[in-house]
């Protein structure tokens, strides 16, 4: 995965040989898509269903700390107050993409601390959502408190929806299928909901990959165990897409300025901190190996910091400094966290 991200830098920012296109950014998306819903393939949703209010206070506590501590930490660097509430916000949310993949290519996916991981990251997307609807709200001089909680109801409506009705639907389905014999099916269908939970999702406000996970947990229902090893070919295919993307966005220029690098490591430790802690803490009750991976694997801020950063410098609360230093954290964590997390789930027992 780190491979793939270096040949994103070096073939894009680097040797300047390919160009970011509609196109390749639509084959990154797919790639995120695929990467979450065979993580959801490999995760048993009654699993996930026992672990929901833990993931919950993870993810919770995972968003007020590093929002915290970022905002106080931007004041004092002498960033007004809308600015510093702006930039402590891309400290929120948590790309899961980053974290899954690792998981994954370590076999992982079915241990606890991976289903505390996957279950706050759907969760820390919702309260991600909420918090960028807030500040967004407060930067225009109003809060749309009723568009708020009908995003908020929308959301949890959703996700009974998936659990509730779609849970059922497969299970109709699953018999269904087996009289029909038809060969495949069960692959064409998964492809189906893919992509219709995907555009659900993207189209109520949150990340196509939030609905590509629920996918798959709906999917694992079926209990096809050659479901996946369909799905091998797409998978080797389009996820290096989302990784070699995420390379082509890094500017290596911003490692080489002073300003940016100084503020910019303290508060990328502050991220860090942040989220490990809050994080670890939200897994207490579990021990400290479960604590230290749930705390670890929520680190990477991924593509989720870089659109909070953009919105910043589009509506004009960011400078250009400010956006630098958000990119800086984003790609620090983005190309850390694999390293850290692969030699802790080597060198300590996972849970």
């Amino acid at each position: 995965m780190v491979g793939e991200i270096i040949a994103g830098l070096v073939i894009g920012s680097g040797l300047n040989l390919v160009k970011e296109t509609p196109v390749l950014d639509a084959f990154s998306e797919l790639g995120a898509m695929m990467l979450l819903f065979v993580v959801g393939l490999h995760t048993r949703l009654k699993d996930l269903l026992k672990i929901g209010l833990d993931a919950t206070i993870v993810a919770t506590l995972g968003v007020a700390v590093p929002m915290a501590l970022g905002y106080f930490f931007i004041l004092f660097t002498g960033h007004k107050g809308m600015e510093a509430l702006f930039i402590a916000t891309a400290l929120v949310a948590t790309s899961v993409g980053i974290t899954a993949r690792v998981l994954r290519d370590m076999k992982l996916e079915h241990t606890v601390s991976a289903k505390l991981i996957l279950g706050a990251a759907v969760a820390d997307d919702i309260l991600g959502l909420l918090v960028l609807a807030i500040v967004t709200g407060e930067t225009n001089g109003s809060i749309d408190v009723p568009k708020i909680i009908s995003l908020f109801f929308i959301v949890v409506l959703f996700i009974i929806g998936v659990f509730l009705i779609g849970g059922r639907t497969v299970k109709m389905l699953k018999t269904k299928l087996a009289n029909l014999q038809l060969e495949k099916a069960e692959f064409t269908l998964s492809m189906a909901v893919l992509l219709g939970l995907s555009f659900l999702t993207s189209y109520i406000g949150m990340a196509s990959i939030v609905g590509a996970f629920f996918a798959g947990l709906l999917m694992a229902e079926l209990e096809n165990q050659h479901l996946s090893d369909m799905f091998d070919s797409i998978y080797e295919f389009l996820v290096p897409f989302f990784f070699v993307m995420i390379g082509m966005k890094i500017e290596p220029h911003l490692f080489l300025d002073k300003s940016i690098l100084i503020i910019g490591l303290v508060y990328t430790l502050i991220a860090i901190v942040g989220k490990y802690a809050g994080c670890g803490l939200g897994a207490i009750r579990y021990g400290f190996s479960v604590m230290n991976l749930v705390g670890l694997g929520m680190i990477p801020r991924g593509e989720v910091g870089m659109i909070v950063a953009l919105i910043g410098l589009n509506m004009g609360v960011i400078n250009s400094t400010a956006y630098a230093i958000i990119v800086f954290m984003v790609v620090l964590t983005t190309l850390i966290t694999p390293f850290i997390l692969s030699f802790v789930a080597r060198h300590w027992q996972v849970k």
